[in-house]
């Protein structure tokens, strides 16, 4: 009996081959790409290149959102598949099979389709895996290794995953086999929908969610702020496009039924009859569509952009090969640092060149919110917005501010700042003793330096007039802050004496200290800039040590107060990071608009066996074919380009919120993420086109309104 079952599973998946080959490809070609994210993410060599760490942690990320999207996406195509076999397990009900007989039918159906998913899945995953692995060293700029090896963990975790979501998938076709009668089977595939009702109140409030996504995206100025305010824009986007395709859709076809002159015509009459009459199913299946398609353009769009503007950003952030930077409370240690620093490049045999000295002094949070009456408090929660205030000498501020030619008196400095905490709020700043007045001043466009505070939701850039007025800052600041910090360490010590303990321990003020930034080159040879970074900075090399003993012995800094960075290091990471977030967005874009075809797909074969009925009726009432392809062409072009429309509207609107998302990672050409963003859009419409075409060509083909093979006197 066991045999049996088994054969009427495979003479079920064989019969409904139409529907079952897709499910089962588009499954396999998942895993694939699940093993190999997997495989990636795994990947010790990878890890152990520099900037492999970056690129490993994405694909584990990736790694994740690829199983749950697999999981909803297989659980959604399914139901196209279980509708279809509604009416062969009716008939088997009414011939004698009990619903317990089919379930086991349907058991081993399940189990095979996973097996033959997963064998071709992780078979393609494992033939492709050294191919991903040498693209991602080329990402990395590394160099490759031609050793093949399986990640048999990876494939553990595949097989464990997809059987998990195969079995949610059988749970739900039982649910639906044991809860319908046999009656509702037998006609599952020939029920009829009625005319959904014009549900206004549903459209208008889609069109109210759109309009506030809309708007986040268009208002948010803050880098920080659109990181967050973007999961809720597309939290609303996705619900507000399944109510309009849903309940505006149904609007659209009563608009177009009350134009007589449209509707009253032959392709156009029967298009529309058909549409209006499952415009509830169809609304979802289209705005499932038009979601995927906006997460393959914002997918590849902002991936590709940052992994394009690498050698620019590089450039702009850091534009030097080396820069060693120190953490002071005197000004007057800048020269030593640099003297001793050129002591050991030179004695490498290098000579510094394109030097740039840069000093700034950051204003501490707790000083701002002391000196300034700043509330960085958000109202209702237990933390505090990103801020971020400094000090810069003007002449040593960037061009732009430098062309202003700011004639600034005495006591008096300029601010640049963004967000709703503003310094300039105040009359006067006040340190103490020291009252500076202020100019205010706004850039456009903004210097890289104002750019890179964007991150933050609060900034202000204090521009003084010299080094002299950025010291007597500095000393206004810690003539408060110093007392404060020493009636705290004595009242804690206090205390603890009291207790009878030896330790204590206070919250203190922070102090702000002045940061030295030195940058100088030394060869367009990236090997030899890291020879040199290499005599810096090696922990266990003479000329550490020597930097290190000097600045501590003649500067009494300790190691913790000067660090050095070499742009080779910043490249590496970038590409790490960009490179996996780049790979990881051609696999989940290709996923996504996989997706989108396959929903394209079953929507076509499964209204197509739903029509063919009518059609037929057509065809005997006197409808030519010719009639009948003008109809469906009509149909399938009204239903079929309104998500591809919708999400390049989306992606008009939510462009500015992304590329505000985009200045968190150094990324800031606009101009480029434009035209990535357009070339995109152009490549998947003529993908999108391509779709339908094989589409609707199994749709006509099901409907019988294909060529006739008579030459005349039929149609």
């Amino acid at each position: 009996m066991s045999g049996l079952y088994s054969r009427l599973a495979a003479t079920g998946i064989k019969k409904n081959g139409r529907s079952y080959v897709p499910f089962i490809l588009t499954a396999a070609l998942m895993i694939s790409i699940f093993y190999i994210i997997a495989f990636l993410g795994g990947n010790s060599m990878l890890g152990r290149m520099v900037g492999g760490h970056g690129m490993v942690m994405i694909l584990q990320i990736g790694m994740v959102v690829m199983g749950i999207f697999s999981a909803i996406f297989l659980f959604y195509t399914n139901s196209f598949l279980i509708k279809r076999r509604k009416k062969e397990f009716g008939l088997y009900n009414i011939l004698g099979l009990g619903k317990r007989q089919i379930a086991k039918i349907l058991v081993r159906e399940t189990f095979f389709v996973y097996l033959i998913a997963e064998l071709f899945g992780l078979g393609l995953g494992v033939l492709f895996s050294k191919l991903a692995e040498m693209l991602a060293m080329k990402m990395l700029r590394g160099n490759v290794s031609y050793e093949f090896y399986i990640d048999f963990k990876a494939i553990i975790i595949a097989l464990v995953l997809f059987a998990a979501i195969f079995a949610v998938i059988l749970v739900n076709s039982l649910r639906q086999l044991f809860f319908s009668r046999p009656i509702e089977l037998l006609h599952s595939e020939s029920a009829g929908e009625k005319p959904p009702r014009t549900n206004i109140p549903a459209a208008v409030i889609g069109s109210l969610m759109l309009g506030a996504a809309y708007y986040m995206a268009l208002s948010i100025k803050d880098p920080s702020v659109a990181m967050g305010m973007f999961f809720i824009a597309v939290i609303l986007v996705i619900i507000a496009s399944y109510l309009l395709f849903i309940a505006g859709s149904v609007v659209l076809c009563r608009i177009l039924q009350k134009n007589k002159g449209y509707y009253y015509k032959t392709k156009n009459f029967v298009s529309v009859s058909q549409m209006i009459f499952r415009m509830r199913k169809n609304g979802a299946g289209l705005a499932s569509i038009c979601i995927l398609s906006t997460m393959v353009l914002v997918t590849i769009s902002s991936t590709v952009s940052l992994y394009a503007a690498i050698p620019d950003n590089i450039e702009t952030r850091y534009p030097h090969d080396i820069t060693v930077t120190m953490f002071d409370d005197e000004t007057l240690q800048t020269d030593r640092l640099i003297s001793v620093v050129n002591e050991c490049v030179e004695g490498w045999g290098y000579t510094p060149k394109n030097t740039s000295i840069k000093r700034f002094m950051y204003l501490e949070r707790d000083v701002v919110k002391l000196v300034m009456g700043l509330d960085l408090s958000v109202p209702g929660e237990d933390y505090e917005i990103g801020a971020d205030f400094r000090v810069v000498p003007l002449d040593e501020a960037d061009d732009n501010i430098k062309a202003l030619n700011l004639d600034l008196g005495d006591n008096e400095v300029a601010i640049f700042e963004a967000g709703d905490k503003r310094i300039t709020a105040n009359p006067t700043i006040k340190f103490g003793e020291l009252e500076l007045s202020y100019q205010t001043i706004d850039i456009t466009p903004e210097s890289i330096e104002q750019k890179i505070f964007r991150s933050q939701e609060d900034f202000a850039i204090i521009y003084a007039r010299d080094l002299e007025m950025m010291g007597r800052i500095y000393k206004a600041q810690y003539d408060i802050i110093n007392p404060i910090n020493e009636k705290a360490e004595a009242d804690a010590k206090a205390e603890a004496e009291k207790r009878g303990e030896n330790g204590y321990g206070w919250d203190s003020l922070s102090m702000a200290a002045f940061q030295v930034e030195y940058g100088f080159d030394v060869s367009e040879d990236i090997n030899e800039v890291n020879e040199v970074y290499e005599g810096l900075d090696n922990p266990y090399g003479a000329w550490y040590h020597a930097i290190n003993e000097t600045l501590e012995t003649t500067m009494h800094l300790s190691y913790h107060a000067w660090r050095i960075d070499t742009k080779a290091t910043f490249v590496d990471e970038y590409y790490g990071l960009y490179g996996g977030l780049l790979f990881l967005g051609i696999l989940l874009g290709s996923v996504f608009a996989l997706a989108a075809a396959l929903i394209m797909y079953y929507k076509q074969i499964s209204e197509g066996f739903e029509d063919a009925a009518r059609f037929e009726i057509l065809r005997k009432v006197g409808m030519t074919r010719g009639e009948i392809r003008g109809s469906i062409n009509s149909q399938v072009l009204k239903v079929f380009f309104l998500p591809l429309v919708a999400a390049g509207v989306h992606m008009l609107f939510a462009f500015p919120m992304i590329a505000k998302m985009l200045n968190i990672f150094d990324m800031y050409n606009v101009p480029l993420l434009a035209l990535v963003t357009a070339i995109s859009y152009v490549g998947f419409a003529l993908m999108y086109i391509l779709f339908y075409r094989i589409t609707s060509k199994s749709y006509i083909t099901i409907v019988g309104a294909g060529k006739s093979k008579k030459r005349r006197g039929v149609d």
